[in-house]
């Protein structure tokens, strides 16, 4: 059963239909200690950690891959809203092996906007 709740799940500000449940694993800045010459130590910060994991189940149909396809050849040029909280700078590293009516997941890569 598709799931399209007006507002729900966005991709640039297009609705998108979604199977199952979405999954969003939120990334989270590292502090580093960092030891001086003069004994004292500099905590710095990591934000490479600080990015967040998106995945969607979708049916595979001609809509939906050309959907992904757009979303995918903008490399990290997009916006995935979900339930109100925003994702930027997201980006697919792999497009899914795809066969029509089937279900996949496509995971992004993208910063929790503040």
């Amino acid at each position: 059963m598709t799931i399209q709740n007006n507002g729900d799940l966005l991709a640039n500000g297009n609705v998108i239909a979604y199977e199952g449940r979405v999954k969003i694993e939120d990334g989270s800045i590292t502090r580093v200690p960092n030891p001086q010459v003069n004994g004292e130590v500099v905590i710095t910060t990591d934000i490479t950690s600080n990015r967040s994991k998106i995945t969607i189940p979708i049916r595979v149909t001609t809509e939906s891959n050309n959907t992904f396809d757009d979303l995918f050849d903008n490399g990290d040029d997009n916006i995935i809203t979900f339930r109100d909280k925003n994702y930027t700078r997201c980006y697919m590293e792999v497009k899914p092996e795809r066969e029509d009516v089937e279900i996949v997941e496509y995971v992004f890569f993208g910063n929790p906007a503040v």
